[in-house]
């Protein structure tokens, strides 16, 4: 192999990996995330930050979600699968998707997705497939390990069990000529060890290429665990071992000597029968085809081997075409949330799970391009932004701090008062060109917008607000009476929680 840059017969966009050249590892791993994976990279990021902060809540995963119109509607529609879903009561809010599922299911939800989305964009489609059949195997199983024992997060562990072997499928994905390279070596030398067959052509493992990436993109702590071989110090690291292991050695066939010695080990494990153990394992295998099918990777859960016939499934993938950037108004799913709303007072919610889903109701529902609720300073001094959903979502809630000090002119400070809903259309017949100030044009960007109060018990706690200032689309009188009614929906909600 020449160990030259090989810069000049490499693709482009795709990652130049240079064979033993001196940080040949951390350049790809570099390079991967700028050229190979930024879409999974960035939300990767993300879903680590909301995950691993003290401070962060169900509500900023929420947030993270809905920045992406195609996760939010791949999201509801796992969400609704028999999979996660089975006594089929509609999901169709991100918020009550994680009041329903959870935090840690939803969060391994989206990264499934991330890397289904991914991985199936790249080339090499042949092993990246069967990879993929391998690791959606290995995470269910390992996570079905991890319940038995009583795990506190299950979904955690099937997180790290199905990116356990990420390097390998971002590799065969997105290697261009270097994947083609190591696909005839591996043919050439049948009989190998693949791991040295790849340090040979490379200088590196693939299971070094995914430590690399689980480090870098902070995929978690328990991955990098699994990937250090640190089982014994801890158990759950583990299951997620064993759950690969069963998952390669089923390929073999289910009645193999490596099979049923895994079998052993696992009965050991989970203290359990191994008749028991290998009724559940092969349960196992037929829901992990069904979940790679929800995700999209229908191919995937193909490749799955299932002991007997399998059940027929729904296999379809997942929409390729993206959806359009600005959201239109829906009725249905107005009246869908609103319905939701009321449901979700019989589990007794906090304030801001309703402020959330009167937010979603009136971003997804009404079509609006930015939607915001800002709430008082406890002296009554200050209107600051605390969520926003939409394009340019934390600007806006960063810039939206007004002071409403009681005699002052200023338009929220009027809302307050009033406790009335207001349009703010432009065209000033609303007696209010004195109150738009230069900083309320700054926000708002010189566009239309409406507004409306926060109360409990006649008590103005904040405002909503909600645009279509990055799309240039007008507001129109249907959608403003939709606001008016979402905002009137959650002060009666917020009434019924205060017990008045």
């Amino acid at each position: 192999m020449n160990t030259g840059s090989g810069a000049e017969n490499r693709e482009e966009g795709q990652p130049d990996v240079s064979g033993r050249a001196p940080g040949g590892l951390t350049a790809w791993v570099l390079k991967l995330g700028d050229s190979g994976m930024p879409v999974f990279a960035h939300t990767a990021r993300d879903i680590a930050r909301v995950s691993d902060s003290r401070q962060s809540s169900a509500s900023e995963l929420s947030r993270v979600v809905l920045q992406d119109a195609a996760m939010t509607a791949k999201l509801l529609r796992v969400a609704n699968s028999p999979v996660f879903n089975p006594m089929g009561k509609t999901i169709s809010t991100v918020s009550r998707a994680v009041v329903v599922l959870g935090f840690q299911e939803v969060r391994s939800i989206c990264l499934s997705i991330a890397v289904v989305e991914s991985m199936l964009k790249g080339r090499q489609k042949q092993r990246v497939i069967a990879e993929m059949a391998r690791s959606f195997h290995a995470a269910v199983q390992a996570r079905s390990f991890a319940k038995k024992r009583k795990d506190s997060s299950p979904e955690e562990v099937f997180i790290a069990t199905l990116l356990c072997h990420l390097g390998d499928m971002a590799f065969w994905a997105f290697a261009g000529e270097s994947a083609e390279e190591m696909d005839r070596a591996l043919e050439q030398r049948p009989g190998e060890a693949p791991e040295r067959v790849q340090r040979d052509v490379l200088g590196f493992t693939l299971r070094d290429l995914t430590l690399g990436l689980s480090k870098e993109w902070k995929l978690g702590a328990l991955l990098d665990q699994s990937l250090e071989g640190e089982t014994g110090k801890n158990p759950r690291a583990g299951n997620v071992v064993l759950g690969y292991e069963l998952a390669v050695a089923a390929e073999k066939g289910w009645h193999t000597p490596e099979v049923k010695h895994l079998l052993e080990r696992i009965a050991e494990n989970l203290y359990l029968p191994v008749e028991e153990v290998s009724a559940l394992v092969k349960a196992n295998a037929e829901k992990a085809a069904d979940t790679a099918g929800f995700y999209g990777a229908a191919s995937a859960g193909d490749l799955i081997p299932v002991p007997g016939t399998r059940h027929e499934r729904q296999d379809e993938p997942l929409e390729d075409a993206q959806p359009p950037v600005f959201l239109e108004p829906d009725p249905m799913l107005q009246l869908t949330i609103l319905r939701e709303l009321s449901t979700l007072m019989e589990s007794k919610p906090n304030i801001n799970n309703v402020l959330e889903m009167v937010l979603e109701g009136m971003y997804r529902g009404i079509g609006m391009d930015r939607t915001l609720f800002a709430l008082r300073s406890p002296d009554h001094r200050f209107l600051m932004g605390r969520y926003a959903l939409g394009m340019e979502n934390e600007k806006l809630r960063r810039v939206f701090q007004f002071e409403t000090v009681a005699g002052k002119a200023d338009l929220f400070g009027q809302v307050i008062d009033s406790r009335r809903a207001l349009w703010l259309n432009g065209e000033g017949d609303n007696g209010l060109d004195r109150v738009l100030t230069t900083q309320v044009l700054q926000v708002t960007r010189g566009a239309d917008f409406f507004v409306a109060p926060i109360e409990i018990r006649r008590k103005v706690i904040g405002v909503y607000y909600a645009d279509r200032q990055p799309s240039g689309r007008a507001l129109d009188e249907e959608s403003f009476t939709s606001f008016k009614h979402f905002a009137h929906q959650g002060n009666l909600a917020l009434a019924y929680l205060s017990g008045g």
